[in-house]
């Protein structure tokens, strides 16, 4: 009879979770690129699908520390969040139950990006002609400190031996090295092109990194939801992408091993 009860209990509880999960307002946290109003505004249209489709209410919720996210995430006060490279390493190598959901598609449909090294109308002819200071976006970011090190390097250039800050977010960076600020900065390419109009100028591009992706937590998410988010962004129609901003050229699936090659260059530079 004890064994009957301690099973009924467990089968009482694993139902409430998972009903928690299911009926509770989800958080989305989007990737701090730009300033909190352009995120958030790109990212609801995406919350207001999914809402729809799961038939569950969904928030965004804007954190500008990439740091913070990987905290809160470990928290479990975040459902789904959307990462870069970089950070979602480091969130795999946390161990804490981070399931990709799918990569979100770049403006020409490839599901990969790249990083560039930016300078002012007036900047240096090229990268080896950079001598600082450089502004970068946050320590965890893929477009920041290991684009600048690695494009400098090619050049024979040690980032250690200039002076660098870090500014938060794309837009700070681009702001910061178009007013004379910064010589050079370092921020995604399809930002720079954005921003050309301020004077910016491309010195040098990464090579293509795999792309930004959208991660839930399965200590909050159980995994028929999880298949269902899945399904959902893979499954878009054009009518429904035409809806979004974050998201709108589509959604491909994750090939870890791609973020492995990533993960396998910075154990070789020790980072």
């Amino acid at each position: 009879m004890k064994i009957g009860l301690c099973v009924t209990l467990l089968c009482l509880f694993f139902r409430t979770t998972v009903v928690q999960a299911v009926d509770r307002e989800l958080i989305v946290v989007p990737l701090p690129l730009e300033q909190p109003e352009a995120v958030i505004a790109a990212t609801r249209p995406l919350a207001a699908l999914l809402s729809e489709r799961l038939q569950q209410p969904v928030q965004v919720r804007y954190i500008a520390s990439y740091q913070d996210i990987l905290e809160q995430f470990q928290r479990g006060t975040i459902d789904i969040v959307h990462l870069g490279p970089l950070p979602y390493l480091k969130l795999r190598q946390m161990k804490i139950g981070a399931e990709p959901l799918a990569v979100v598609n770049e403006a020409d449909g490839a599901a990969a990006y790249s990083c560039a090294l930016v300078t002012g109308f007036d900047g240096p002819s090229g990268v080896a002609r950079v001598k600082g200071p450089l502004a970068l976006t946050q320590p965890l970011s893929t477009c920041g400190h290991l684009t600048a090190a690695y494009l400098l390097n090619r050049q024979g250039k040690n980032i250690e031996k200039l002076h660098y800050s870090y500014l938060g977010n794309h837009d700070k960076v681009a702001l910061a090295v178009a007013r004379g600020g910064y010589q050079a900065g370092t921020m995604k390419t399809a930002l720079a092109v954005k921003y050309a109009d301020l004077g910016l100028r491309v010195l040098a591009e990464t090579p293509l990194f795999p792309g930004f992706l959208l991660v839930a937590n399965r200590a909050n998410l159980p995994p028929q939801r999880i298949e269902e988010l899945r399904k959902v962004l893979l499954g878009l129609t054009a009518r429904e992408r035409s809806r979004l901003e974050l998201g709108k050229y589509g959604f491909s699936r994750v090939v870890e091993a791609q973020y492995e090659q990533l993960e396998r260059y910075q154990s070789r530079k020790g980072e």
